[in-house]
């Protein structure tokens, strides 16, 4: 039946998404909270504690889970850069021991994107890539209208293609990774090696700066976090356009916590793709995913695979 609850948890590096939702797409309850991922019984233990709370109004018949690491067909999780104590676990396996429901769990881009499928601008498309950037940079690759998943399930990491050459060592043990050079994360380390004394990032003067503060900064006309984004862009924008000659899609759906940072960001991406494709630049539409479809990617994986 269609009104059957999901419980769903949207598990992201800094933060946790919890909802109850049915595969309609249709949200009745959701909070947010920062992720308890300093060890692997914390994180568990946040999505118990959502799961009472929310049983106090709602039966649960399905408890879904996205996470942010490349996840097996089986749930067993290969690596998990972004998440403490994760390496080499199974997911379903840890969350069978909590919760008598049946079990569905995704990698949170995968997931994302069969929100975009379901309930967002991915209805209109056959063949789309999903590109986010956050903590991380993901993805995932839709095919005649389906999920291309790859032999072992991990297809669409795309923030683990080498963009600079002997660049910074990402979380996945290369160097140079898009992921390691353009991410939130990798924006706000940028930042902070480099700050000048001009730029509004120090006269606050922090030990520590965030990915979006150097967007806010960027908004008040800080030149120094205009170097720091265009730099990101420019990277992001040849990840992209690697993506389109590969793949050839219709079009490009860019969601992840960067896109909420203003209208900047996806601009200058839009505007630097064709850049980078040169001679081989085509008709790809670059549109931003809606932050209530992506939220719904919890909902979006049980209704694509139950």
């Amino acid at each position: 039946m269609d009104d059957k609850k999901i419980f769903g948890f949207e598990v992201g590096a800094t933060k946790l998404i919890a909802l109850v939702g049915d595969i309609k797409g249709n949200v009745y309850l959701k909070e947010y909270t920062k992720t308890s991922n300093k060890r692997s019984n914390l994180l568990l233990d946040q999505i118990e504690y959502f799961y009472k709370k929310f049983s106090e109004k709602f039966k649960p018949d399905y408890i879904s889970v996205t996470f942010p690491a490349a996840i097996d067909k089986s749930g067993n999780i290969m690596h998990a850069p972004n998440l403490q104590g994760w390496n080499h676990k199974n997911l379903i396996r840890e969350l069978r021991k909590r919760f008598k429901e049946k079990i569905f769990v995704d990698n949170d881009a995968k997931a994302q994107a069969l929100a975009e499928r379901l309930y967002g601008a991915g209805k209109y498309y056959s063949d789309f890539i999903y590109f986010t950037i956050g903590t991380g940079i993901g993805g995932a690759i839709f095919i005649n209208g389906k999920l291309y998943r790859g032999y072992n399930g991990f297809a669409g990491e795309f923030g683990h293609m080498v963009i600079e050459e002997n660049g910074p060592k990402c979380g996945c043990g290369r160097y140079g990774c898009l992921e390691a050079v353009a991410s939130g994360r990798a924006i706000a380390k940028n930042a902070m090696m480099n700050l000048t004394k001009e730029s509004i990032l120090n006269k606050e003067n922090k030990k520590r700066i965030e990915g979006k503060e150097v967007f806010d900064a960027l908004k008040k006309n800080d030149a120094y976090a205009k170097i720091i984004i265009d730099k990101a862009v420019e990277d992001i924008a040849v990840g992209i356009a690697n993506i389109i000659n590969i793949v050839d899609p219709e079009a490009i759906i860019i969601g992840g916590g960067l896109t909420k940072n203003g209208a900047y960001f996806i601009n200058a991406i839009k505007k630097r793709v064709p850049i980078e494709l040169a001679y081989y630049n085509r008709e790809v539409k670059i549109i931003k995913a809606k932050n209530d479809t992506v939220e719904k990617a919890p909902l979006a994986v049980v209704a694509y695979y139950k």
